[in-house]
């Protein structure tokens, strides 16, 4: 690999540009030498630094105005939507996708890709360039890949400013991550919180990690309704009724037998959802225990998960009314029991005098 300045030899090469000033002059000559599009894949705080810098912001509008087709993937979110609404006027087409981490920018014969970002929001001051076709060829498939997951920047746009949230399907593979992410939705709650647990296990798992007192948490201080569904024993009965105690908002009801789930659900305000397979019910810890993870907003994936979450709760109480009538008419039988024993009292009373 070569290290050089400014100037780039046109015959095939890779090469480090370090300095702010080489870098600026390396993108602005990429962009000028575009002859008919260049794909830009940046993270979210290139469009405001793109969208700042006056050179690099004039040789965009130069490079569109001469008929070089312009692409743009990027991360919208709420701290760059007016950046990206001002790129959206100077490029052909831009696209949302997200978590980008990283950034390349590719032409039909030349490539760069920023690795040091001294500050936030401004210009890189390393950038690999490079010319060989067949990496070229390599970095436009990425892109061309990149680009058929992303969504229209409208779209994006028109969903942050109603106050939408994307909708995501995601399988987490990473157990640990998984927890975390579960703490993080359950921190977000503003209403609502359903959970489906999928055995006793499962319940004092959640209940070491910690998840009881933060539900109490969130559910005292933000007043958001918390209705657990868990089978149960009598540890689990005790441990319940103590967080029932902590807060007027905590419901925790027994699942009947039959109806136990082998996974366990996580609800947030009926916007999100998390699955979690259950693997290992033996195990202690609650990343040890799980198998994949499923995370959605997705808003069809969402209300099904509720709709199961309802059928349960009828099944719970029609179970939780079922065991009150039976232990009604068991208190009817004790009670015709000792009346009879009382009768029974009488009659050899009876009988005795009789004698």
């Amino acid at each position: 690999m070569n290290s050089c300045g400014s100037n780039v030899r046109k015959s095939e090469t890779v090469a480090v540009i370090q300095g702010d000033e080489n870098v600026i002059e390396t993108i602005l000559s990429f962009i000028s030498r575009a002859d008919t599009g260049i794909d830009a894949f940046v993270d979210q705080t290139r469009p405001a630094a793109n969208m700042n810098n006056e050179q690099i912001r004039g040789a965009i509008i130069a490079a569109h105005s001469r008929g070089v087709k312009l692409r743009c993937i990027t991360e919208i979110t709420s701290s760059n939507i007016e950046s990206c609404s001002e790129l959206l006027e100077i490029v052909d087409e831009l696209r949302h996708l997200d978590g980008i981490a990283g950034s390349f920018y590719v032409s039909n014969k030349e490539c760069l890709v920023p690795v040091l970002v001294q500050e936030k929001g401004k210009p890189a001051s390393q950038i690999i360039f490079w010319n060989v076709k067949g990496a070229v060829k390599q970095q436009q498939y990425v892109f061309e890949t990149l680009w058929n997951k992303a969504i229209s920047a409208q779209q994006k746009i028109n969903g942050i400013e109603k106050g939408e949230l994307p909708e995501i399907i995601e399988i987490i593979r990473n157990p640990s991550a998984g927890q975390e992410l579960a703490f993080k939705l359950i921190r977000s709650a503003k209403k609502e919180i359903l959970v489906i647990l999928s055995s006793v296990n499962t319940f004092m798992r959640q209940s070491r990690a910690i998840s009881g007192q933060l539900i109490v948490e969130v559910a005292n201080s933000r007043n958001v309704s918390v209705i657990v569904l868990t089978p149960m024993d009598e540890v689990v009965k005790k441990i319940a009724k103590e967080l029932e105690k902590q807060s007027a908002n905590i419901k925790i009801r027994s699942i009947e037998p039959s109806s136990r789930s082998p996974i366990t659900v996580l609800i947030v305000d009926k916007k999100s959802s998390l699955v979690l397979e259950l693997k290992d019910d033996s195990r202690l810890l609650p990343a040890d225990a799980a198998g994949n993870i499923t995370y959605s907003t997705s808003q069809a994936t969402v209300l099904s998960y509720v709709s199961m979450f309802e059928s349960f709760m009828r099944l719970t109480k029609l179970y939780e009314d079922s065991q009150l009538k039976l232990n009604d008419k068991i208190d009817e039988l004790e009670a015709m029991k000792r009346y009879l024993h009382e009768v029974l009292k009488e009659v050899d009373k009876f009988k005795q005098t009789k004698q």
